[in-house]
């Protein structure tokens, strides 16, 4: 998909008369991310708790509020098995999108015998509508690299790498200043503080692959093979980086860890709501007043993000829908808009709350052009090793576009239900199954809006 503007400018947010999923249309954002603001309803934060506090991103300023002393302490009193109960203890999961148990990974990997271990922190955000990732290694980089570490300790590992996504080039001079003080200050590197762990962080770089967000795609990239996903199993766990027992984290559940080791377990499960663990970071963006990340409880209620916080859309409009999951979740609207950010009540709507990007689309938006531009984003980065995705996003896009013949309205609408089931069951990777749930949530909620696009590309007498 073409880019407007530049491809590494910061907020991926829908602005102006065009539709642009994922790219900044006007006013062009600075290179480096805002500050998260505090959450209007002042609930308590993990991830974006300190974030705001002066020179966080410097080793200095991250100290003076309380970095590093999570690993101080787990180094002083805590043995791996220690850590591990913790982290299973809190209930966290992952942030990136899959909702893996974290401790339940770490784990796993510490049974494993074979060396060496290797923790990756997967930073390739490439996700439509995320921009999470980057505003919290460009302002608390350090927070990344001390859960990194705690996550080494736990299982074993004595090597770890950030994947970073090629167009955040400004916040790899920040993630490269971080680990050299990291090790100057004797965090990094051989018997760290004296101890009998041993650690070493390194940086990679992407190529802008949208498929490397995907681990077993970014661990063969981290090899410098071709980016395809693996057969599993194996899983990483066992069977990762150089088919050694692997942890990959996201950066924002990595940012967790550093927190639930200084306040405990039951802390870190008691900021979620109605039985809900934790908290997640959105990244909100699109037709809404007051776009950027916000810090929610598990369970936190959508229309209250929305509206109370974010401010609504324009005045004298209205929210006809919001992406999920970045786009990979598909459409939500009407009233399935009210709705908690958790899984459970997303999963009953046929989407998922996923890496935690939500794009709102305002009731000037045609909803068959946005999803044709979603649609194109995923046939542009299918990296091709299956059939179902590689040729299926093709084909909707076709559909979606007006490009592809068509017969009849019904014959339309039963072509693009049989690509959708073949990609979501037969495809390499969630990839094709994401692709397949912009079409099926297009049609669900938007049958109108279908129907006035087939009255344009069908032939009259049909």
């Amino acid at each position: 998909m073409p880019c407007a503007g530049r491809c590494d400018d910061y907020i991926p947010i829908l602005k102006g008369a065009q539709v642009l999923i994922g790219l900044a249309a006007d006013n062009l954002q600075p290179k480096l991310s805002p500050l998260p603001v505090l959450n209007p309803g002042g609930i308590e934060e993990c991830v974006l708790a300190e974030i705001r506090k002066p020179n966080r991103s410097n080793i200095l300023g991250y100290r003076q509020t309380g970095g590093y002393d999570s690993l101080i302490r787990m180094l002083d009193l805590m043995r791996p098995s220690d850590v591990v109960q913790t982290v299973k203890d809190s209930q966290l999961t992952g942030r990136g999108g899959a909702g893996f148990p974290t401790g339940l990974k770490w784990e796993t990997v510490g049974k494993e015998s074979r060396q060496p271990k290797t923790v990756v922190c997967n930073a390739d955000e490439g996700e439509p509508g995320c921009f999470k990732d980057r505003a919290i290694l460009d302002h608390d980089p350090h927070v990344v690299i001390e859960g990194m570490l705690i996550a080494g300790y736990a299982a074993g590992a004595t090597q770890g790498f950030i994947y970073l996504r090629y167009e955040y080039p400004e916040t790899f001079g920040i993630l490269s200043q971080a680990v050299d003080e990291a090790e100057e200050a004797g965090f990094l590197g051989d018997g760290i503080l004296g101890s009998d762990f041993s650690f070493q962080i390194y940086i990679r770089r992407g190529a802008g692959a949208y498929i490397c967000g995907e681990e077993s795609s970014l661990l063969n990239s981290l090899e410098g093979k071709r980016p395809f996903p693996r057969n599993r199993p194996p899983y990483p766990v066992t069977h990762g980086y150089q088919d050694l027992p692997t942890i990959v984290n996201n950066v924002e559940t990595l940012a967790s860890v550093p927190p639930i080791l200084r306040y405990g377990a039951g802390w870190y499960r008691g900021l979620g709501l109605n039985g809900h663990a934790g908290t997640k970071v959105i990244s909100l963006s699109g037709d809404i007043q007051r776009p950027g990340n916000y810090e929610v409880p598990i369970g936190f209620s959508l229309s209250t993000l929305l509206y109370d916080w974010a401010g609504g859309p324009e005045i004298g409009r209205s929210i006809q829908a919001v992406t999920m999951a970045g786009i990979s979740g598909g459409f939500l609207a009407g009233a399935d808009l009210d709705i908690t950010l958790d899984d459970p009540c997303i999963k009953a709507k046929g989407s998922y709350l996923g890496s935690g990007g939500i794009i709102v689309f305002d009731d000037r938006r045609n909803m068959v052009e946005v999803a044709e531009s979603a649609m194109s984003f995923f046939a542009e980065e299918s990296c091709g090793k299956c059939f179902p995705c590689r040729i299926g996003t093709q084909r909707l896009s076709e559909r979606l576009s007006g490009q592809a013949p068509v017969q009849a309205a019904a014959e339309w609408r039963k072509e693009v239900e049989d690509i959708s089931q073949t990609m979501r069951a037969t495809s390499a990777c969630g990839l094709g199954t994401a692709a397949s749930l912009i079409t099926e949530s297009l049609v669900r909620y938007f049958s109108d809006q279908v129907d006035r696009h087939l009255s344009s590309i069908v032939p009259p007498d049909k």
